[in-house]
């Protein structure tokens, strides 16, 4: 993913960013999941490849939840920006991990993994295992001895506005500008964040402008000042004024020099044709160097030449 990856991964890491996605997308918006006991959880595991080598493997997000001192959940979050369809096998993968890595531990605890799908191509992946095999042929009795593997995905780009309603952090603003696009609203909702936001927004749209701000916008969080989507959008909408007033005046610079070239290139062309006129020259003569050297149309010409003889 590049830069959207790290954006992301600097977006959800923040404990509230984090307990807030595990709370709107696994407990329906109730508030289970505390930031204040989320605990980073490695994100490294090896697996051994076809020629028996190590390789490593990494998650993008994951957080131990501990209460009372002891892990009582892991949770982990991966990015996706296009599809992967056999990203089912990856899955099982990370938690075969986190579990083998428990064998051998004090504690034990179940794992949860959920996928943002951040891209903009349609992806219907198989929800299961069961589903990732069914072309093949495997026997109906051999079928309960195969361990399922779920895949929990969501396509952030188009969550319905139910389930944004359930976001209470910073990923509310996200999720809404990029569900709504053009018809967005911007709320009075507070950025808890602002320089984790603009990344991500910037990093997932290309829109330049979110960049342009986002030093204002830091300097004012810092100063204790409360900062909104609606007022980064006035920003934004202030800058776009300007840039037009300056384009505008530009352009009037520009538009003087060539009424200033234009009216200096008839005078030319006016003194020629006096010149020209008093020499005898023929009409053919003069309306054809008005047209070739002072590229002037034919009625420009004509008239000109009409000028000068009288």
């Amino acid at each position: 993913m590049g830069q959207k990856d790290l954006a992301a991964k600097r977006f959800e890491n923040s404990p509230e960013v984090f307990a807030d996605i595990v709370n709107a997308f696994v407990y329906e918006g109730e508030q289970v999941v505390l930031p204040q006991n989320l605990q980073p959880a490695p994100t490294e595991s090896l697996y051994s490849a076809q020629n028996g080598e190590l390789h490593n493997q990494y998650n993008d997000v994951s957080k131990y939840e501990i209460r009372n001192g002891k892990i009582v959940m892991q949770y982990t979050l991966e990015n996706q920006s296009r599809p992967d369809y056999r990203i089912l096998l990856r899955k099982a993968g990370y938690e075969g991990a986190i579990y083998r890595q428990q064998y051998h531990g004090k504690d034990t605890y179940p794992t949860i993994t959920l996928v943002l799908y951040w891209g903009e191509t349609v992806w219907n992946p198989s929800s299961d295992l069961y589903k990732f095999f069914r072309r093949k042929k495997i026997p109906r009795k051999a079928r309960k001895y195969i361990d399922n593997v779920c895949l929990h995905l969501y396509s952030m780009k188009g969550l319905p506005g139910e389930i944004r309603q359930r976001f209470q952090s910073d990923m509310r603003v996200v999720a809404d500008y990029l569900a709504e696009g053009e018809q967005y609203e911007a709320t009075e909702q507070e950025i808890e964040d602002s320089d984790a936001v603009i990344r991500m927004l910037y990093a997932l749209t290309g829109e330049t402008d979110f960049m342009e701000h986002m030093e204002l916008l830091r300097e004012r969080q810092e100063k204790g000042e409360k900062i909104t989507m609606g007022y980064a959008l006035t920003k934004y909408m202030e800058r776009g004024r300007e840039q037009g007033m300056q384009e505008g005046k530009r352009e009037g610079i520009r538009e003087g020099i060539r009424e200033g070239i234009k009216e200096e290139k008839m005078r030319c062309a006016e003194a020629f044709v006096t010149e020209t006129v008093l020499l005898k020259q023929p009409k053919e003569y003069i309306i054809g160097i008005l047209q070739t050297c002072f590229q002037l149309k034919e009625e420009e010409a004509v008239s000109l030449y009409q000028k000068g003889i009288m």
